[in-house]
């Protein structure tokens, strides 16, 4: 039985009322009041207090409506992963089948060696971030030495009015000169950067960056040390 069937039973037998008389009061049938008094039925809050309020029942928006607490269930705590352990026979099958899955992989690549190769890919920093397979024709990768040429992630959007955007990739030849009018990485104030540079007189360099406004900046040659130029785009999702 419920809180709420016991108080709505202690008052209709107060009332001297039967479980039909009080029905017919409510619009319910009997034994619908007997399932509702034995906490077989569950009623809204609003129906509650119709009932309780035909009872006489003081305040019947109050802990009468209230049902008995549930006992507390306490949760099972999630269970740690782990893996199960393999018999002997079968460890070693697995073992066997990575060995060979692996030399597989090493004989493809010996394969492919001289068709594609795994370009690292820098940031501004200079430190390698990942690599990306760029196929390699005439035993050249745009006309650098297969590894040599690599790949410089952009930070920002610095050549965006280029269409140079932040995560794209620029494929970079080794280079020691300028070229004009194209976009080279160099080495400036302790960090990688890809700019558009003209030569200037006075061995004088000209970047030339586009974000939201064109922007110009004249620094001696020697304050840059030229790393390569740019020779393809690789835009990034």
């Amino acid at each position: 039985m419920s809180r709420l069937g016991d108080t709505i039973r202690a008052a209709r037998v107060a009332a001297k009322m039967s479980e039909k008389q009080l029905g017919k009061k409510c619009g319910m049938s009997e034994s619908v009041i007997k399932d509702i008094e034995g906490g077989r039925r569950i009623v809204s809050d609003e129906q509650a207090q119709r009932i309780l309020k035909l009872l006489g029942v003081a305040n019947p928006v109050s802990t009468e409506l209230e049902v008995a607490a549930e006992p507390e269930v306490k949760l099972r705590p999630r269970p740690r992963p782990y893996v199960l352990p393999l018999p002997q026979e079968k460890k070693e099958q697995v073992e066997e089948e990575q060995q060979a899955m692996a030399q597989s992989n090493d004989a493809w690549r010996d394969a492919l060696g001289g068709v594609v190769k795994r370009v690292p890919v820098t940031g501004e920093d200079g430190l390698v971030i990942d690599h990306v397979l760029t196929p390699i024709v005439g035993g050249r990768i745009e006309g650098g030495a297969p590894d040599k040429v690599f790949y410089y992630r952009c930070p920002d959007d610095a050549l965006r009015g280029y269409r140079i955007h932040a995560g794209d990739l620029l494929l970079t030849i080794p280079a020691q000169t300028v070229e004009d009018g194209t976009v080279m990485v160099l080495q400036y104030q302790g960090r990688r950067i890809a700019r558009k540079v003209t030569k200037q007189e006075g061995n004088r360099l000209l970047l030339q960056s586009y974000d939201r406004e064109f922007e110009t900046q004249r620094i001696e040659r020697k304050e840059a040390l030229i790393i390569g130029r740019c020779v393809r785009l690789v835009r990034t999702l």
